[in-house]
């Protein structure tokens, strides 16, 4: 254990006394294992700077200690946001180190992961399986309404007979999460769809929502069922999911990546998909390689080992 490194006594007897303190503050254990080990190995670094204790803190300490993390391979700054609040929650709770706070930098760059949505290949694959049969009429108007709109689970359930108007050729939902109003134009694609499930399989009912369950009593689909609708979707489709998100946040973020791909604004993309905070959007960045590929410099040419530009 790292904590048998520390030999300087006041050191040991701070990390003791942070640690009673977290157990007071209810803290969880994950949570107090992270802070435990930013905290251990800064007495640490205090340590091997042959301090005897935290008194003999000098300005720029935290600054070095932070990078040392880096450099030695500890924490990635991409990933240390939640252990330098344990540093933070240390250094604030001591009157000697409370003046070392400026020195935690407030703002600290974020991991943004690429979002690998559906390939062309794939969407192929997708829409010849839509137009097989091999789905029932009410699952199929399911992924489709999904895949083009991007709307949630939750709200493609919640949708009642009454919020489409087939006239106006749109639909009218509350947002189960939100709780906003969310006006969606009825394209032919899945508005047909809808159609052919209500005319010709949905069951008979007093319930008003669109999709039902298949089995009696023929209530409202719940959320939990759409899943395993896309999740058939993707499998007969033949598409590999190992490692990739799947259910309606796979279409939602298919949905944005088509619509950011054709030129539509962010903002646009973010009053469609129902967001709360029209930032939110930017996460879908990720997912259009060509915009990437865009904001990427091209490396020079090498002749020989030199640079073309040193010609």
């Amino acid at each position: 254990s790292i904590c048998q490194l520390l030999h300087v006594r006041a050191f040991r007897m701070e990390l003791e006394k942070f640690l009673r303190q977290m157990k007071e503050d209810g803290l969880s254990p994950n949570t107090t294992g992270g802070y435990k080990r930013i905290v251990t190995y800064f007495l640490l670094f205090c340590q091997e700077s042959s301090y005897e204790s935290l008194t003999d803190l000098r300005t720029n300490d935290v600054s070095q200690f932070i990078a040392s993390l880096y450099h030695d391979g500890k924490y990635r700054p991409t990933t240390i946001s939640s252990a330098l609040s344990g540093l933070r929650k240390f250094l604030s709770g001591n009157t000697h180190t409370e003046r070392f706070l400026l020195e935690i930098p407030v703002h600290l760059p974020r991991e943004v992961k690429i979002i690998e949505v559906y390939s062309r290949e794939e969407l192929e694959a997708i829409e010849n399986l839509l137009v097989s049969g091999q789905m029932t009429m009410r699952d199929t108007a399911v992924c489709r309404l999904l895949l083009e709109t991007g709307l949630r689970g939750t709200d493609a359930c919640s949708l009642k007979l009454k919020d489409i108007d087939w006239e106006m050729d749109v639909i009218y939902i509350c947002q189960d999460k939100t709780k906003k109003p969310l006006a969606i134009p009825l394209r032919a694609s899945y508005g047909n769809a809808i159609v052919d499930y209500i005319l010709n399989e949905r069951p008979e009912s007093k319930d008003t929502h669109v999709f039902l369950k298949n089995t009696a009593p023929f209530g409202k689909l719940g959320a939990g069922a759409i899943r395993p609708i896309l999740q058939k979707m993707e499998r007969l489709a033949g598409i590999q999911k190992e490692g990739r998100m799947s259910g309606s946040r796979m279409t939602r973020h298919h949905t944005a990546s088509s619509m950011l791909r054709s030129g539509v604004p962010m903002p646009d993309i973010s009053a469609v998909l129902g967001h709360r905070d029209p930032n939110i959007v930017s996460v879908y960045l990720s997912t259009d390689a060509d915009s990437l590929a865009v904001c990427t410099l091209p490396l020079p040419i090498v002749w020989k080992g030199e640079s073309a530009d040193d010609e």
